[in-house]
Formats: C-alpha cells, sequence, structure tokens
C-alpha cells in the first residue's frame, strides 16, 4: 500500500508541477510516465490519476487519447459510480468547441460522447435522486446529439425523462444534485435551439422555487428570465456552466445557431430585444 502511494504522490507531484508552470515538456513528462498501470489494483488512486491523464491530453486537443485514458478506468469504478465517471468521460469531448475546430471534428466528438453517455444511462443507480440524474444525462446527451446535427434524435431523449421540481432542501443543499445544476444550461439550450415550448417549460419547472412565476401571465422571456435568476442565485454551478456556454457561442454559430443568438442578446443585456426573441421563437 506504501509504495503505491508513493507512485500516486509522484505522478500528483509531476502533474500540478505541469500545470502551475504551464510548461507542455513537464505535462509530456507527466504522460509519458507510465508507472499510472501499477495503481490498478488501487481503484481510487488509480482513477484519478487516468483523470489527470486525461485532462492533460485535452490540454493538447488530443481527445481521443483523452477518452482512451477513462476507457481503461470504467471497468474500475464502483457500480454507483460509473455514471459519473461516464459522464465526465463524455464531458472530455466537448473540449472540441474550446480549439474552434469545424464542423465536421465537432460532429466526431459529439458522436464519441454520445455513446459514452448511452453506456452512463444503463449504469445508472437505481436510487431516490435516478430522475435527476437521468435527466442530467439527457441534457448533455440531447445538447452533443444537436451539435453533431442530430436534431430530431435530440429532441427524442427527453421521452423518458420525468420533470421532477427540485424538492427545496436538495435545492438549499449547496452539495445536492450539483450534477444536475452544472449541466442544465445545455438542456435550456437544446429547447430554445429547437424552439421548443414544451421542453422549455418542463426544464424551467425543475429548477423553479416559485410556482406562481410560472404560472403568471407575463410574458415567456420574463418568466424564464425570472426563473433563471433565481436558480443563478441559488446555485453557483448553474451559473458557472451558464457563463462557459457564453464563452463558446461563437463555436456554437456553426452547430447551433439559434441558441448562439440568444447568448449574443444575453451579451448585450437588451431586454426587449430577449423578449421579442423569444415572442419570434414561441409564437
Amino acid at each position: 500500500m506504501k509504495e503505491k502511494e508513493k507512485i500516486y504522490q509522484s505522478l500528483i507531484e509531476m502533474y500540478n508541477h505541469g500545470i502551475q508552470s504551464k510548461d507542455p515538456k513537464k505535462i509530456r513528462e507527466f504522460l509519458n510516465d507510465n508507472s499510472v498501470d501499477l495503481l490498478k489494483e488501487e481503484a481510487r488512486f488509480y482513477l484519478e490519476i487516468l483523470q489527470l491523464r486525461a485532462a492533460s491530453f485535452s490540454l493538447f486537443g488530443e481527445l481521443n487519447e483523452a477518452g482512451e485514458e477513462y476507457r481503461k478506468g470504467y471497468s474500475s469504478c464502483s457500480t454507483s459510480g460509473k455514471w459519473v465517471y461516464g459522464l465526465n468521460w463524455a464531458l472530455q469531448f466537448m473540449a472540441e468547441f474550446s480549439f474552434k475546430c469545424g464542423k465536421e471534428k465537432i460532429h466526431e466528438s459529439m458522436n464519441n460522447g454520445i455513446k459514452v453517455l448511452d453506456q452512463a444511462l444503463i449504469d445508472l443507480p437505481f436510487d431516490k435522486y435516478r430522475d435527476f440524474y437521468y435527466l442530467c444525462l439527457s441534457n448533455v446527451k440531447a445538447f452533443m446529439l444537436l451539435n453533431s446535427d442530430r436534431r430530431e434524435e435530440g429532441l427524442g431523449v427527453y421521452a423518458d425523462c420525468k420533470f421532477i421540481p427540485v424538492p427545496i432542501p436538495e435545492y438549499n443543499d449547496k452539495e445536492s444534485l450539483q450534477v444536475l445544476f452544472a449541466h442544465f444550461t445545455k438542456g435550456i439550450a437544446v429547447a430554445i435551439e429547437l424552439k421548443n415550448y414544451d421542453l422549455l417549460m418542463n426544464l424551467m419547472k425543475v429548477i423553479s422555487i416559485d410556482d406562481q412565476t410560472l404560472q403568471s401571465e407575463g410574458s415567456l422571456f420574463r418568466i424564464f428570465y425570472e426563473t433563471l435568476v433565481s436558480a443563478f442565485d441559488m446555485r453557483a454551478e448553474f451559473i458557472t456552466e451558464f457563463n462557459a456556454m457564453f464563452k463558446i457561442k461563437d463555436v456554437l454559430e456553426s452547430t447551433t445557431p439559434h441558441f448562439a443568438r440568444f447568448l449574443a442578446l444575453i451579451g448585450e443585456q437588451d431586454l426587449d430585444k430577449l423578449d421579442l426573441f423569444f415572442q419570434e421563437s414561441y409564437s
């Protein structure tokens, strides 16, 4: 055990040194060190290092290599943890947006991610949060389908989803359902891109803390805006992802142009234009 801890600590130090120094050569040294294979019998060490290796490959734009690191560790995951590991694996392919690649490359990466998510959905545990986890994975999968030009399939992903409001105790607990809120913007992106009113309202129902807002006679944008602002205030991971989407809005123009337009209007902070955008989208 002590020997494996030493190997683990050594690899962690190599990784941290490379990242902190922002030195590509040092990060390569970390990747070229095959002592990670000696950690296979100690799953928690092995899985952590594999994920750090995947993140390092992603820095170089080597997403297939990043995916291979995750593939190595999938069988070592606990039964209850496989779906989260699978989600993180699939998300590695989202890094393609940061490299501003063409459509063909994005499609390839999204399709690779979708395959992983299909397995993660199968591996979901049957616990009290299953419906929320299922929705989380569905949001990510639907977004990837849209960005691989499989739009009709994207909407079909939600056929088996249950749009249950997050209970107030879970909403107030910052540690609860983080993964749901961290990927909720992807579902909103699907609803906006496909101009699907029912999906948008169902998603709003999940994160709304005020039913009166959803039932008000105000414009759709006002209902949407007030619901999101409340959720942003309550859940930091939600707004973090929204901001991350905003940063790649120019890349999204080629795959989800309507959602990219929405993000551009958010950047202008013109509520009247946004109100008109929603009127035109859902009229």
